[in-house]
């Protein structure tokens, strides 16, 4: 491989990333910003969550489960919008959509929780 292939490589590379970047903001504002995600999934998760601090029985990996209900119907309601419907989990693979729930529990636990709802 010459200078010049490696140069592109790691220039598609960082294209990449940065698609990445804008792809999860994307979907973390469209999630937030839709009411019926808030009413449906958004709060009824995090009602069970305050319900499981409370009970001493709250596990992080666990909330990530959970939020993952809510970005993966995100996801598919955006790709509904603005794409196609089957293409969802191409325009956000699972390791995109994962690092999403994750922000939506580190927001969780960073926060008071009772506000949220």
């Amino acid at each position: 491989m010459n200078r010049d292939e490696l140069r592109e490589m790691i220039l598609e590379e960082i294209r990449l990333v940065k698609e990445d970047e804008h792809a999860e903001t994307e979907l973390r504002l469209f999630i937030d910003n839709d009411s019926q995600l808030y009413r449906s999934r958004f709060v009824p998760i995090v009602k069970n969550l305050i319900r499981k601090k409370k009970s001493g029985k709250y596990d992080s990996k666990l909330a990530v489960k959970g939020f993952m209900y809510l970005v993966d119907d995100g996801a598919k309601k955006y790709a509904k919008e603005f794409d196609s419907p089957q293409n969802w989990n191409k325009m956000f693979p699972k390791s995109l959509r994962l690092k999403v729930a994750q922000q939506l529990v580190d927001d969780f636990e960073d926060h008071g929780h009772e506000e949220w709802i």
